[in-house]
């Protein structure tokens, strides 16, 4: 099944602030965060015609738009990231919350970053990430609960 041009619109106005927040976790800047949720946009309308499933449309958006901010720190030099594919996602129930997450991200180094945001945002398991970033499962553990009370420490729960 094809997706339509009114159902893109439609699917990508309902995850545009989500793409917005993971471009910004990455680039650390509004206009290259909207920059990247432009790119994405065009991307994904030119390739609309290769996903099949409506329900797998947000990971899908969100794929392209991690990929573009790799793009992005790749081409400006800033740091190299970890690829990371395969992307599933969950559903933020409360949006201010998830932005306090998102701008928290930032206080953590890019291995730090990529873990949590597999793990939370994305919901993957350890061995997933493990796989994905071709680290050992141990190493993701320590990253993971060692961001964790990085967040807590800057969220005053600690």
């Amino acid at each position: 099944m094809k997706i339509s041009e009114k159902e893109f619109e439609a699917l990508f106005k309902q995850y545009k602030n989500d793409i917005y927040r993971i471009a910004y976790t990455y680039v650390n800047n509004e206009a290259d965060a909207l920059d990247i949720v432009q790119e994405s946009a065009y991307q994904a309308y030119i390739s609309k015609d290769k996903i099949r499933d409506k329900d797998k449309f947000k990971s899908w958006i969100l794929k392209i738009a991690v990929n573009k901010s790799k793009d992005l720190l790749r081409k400006n030099k800033l740091i190299s990231l970890e690829d990371l594919s395969n992307v599933i996602t969950m559903q933020a129930e409360d949006k201010e919350s998830m932005n306090i997450f998102m701008d928290n991200l930032k206080s953590l180094s890019m291995d730090e970053k990529n873990v949590i945001v597999l793990k939370v945002y994305f919901e993957y398991t350890f061995e997933m990430i493990s796989d994905n970033l071709k680290i050992p499962e141990s190493t993701v553990k320590s990253k993971y609960y060692r961001a964790l009370e990085k967040l807590k420490i800057e969220e005053g729960l600690v």
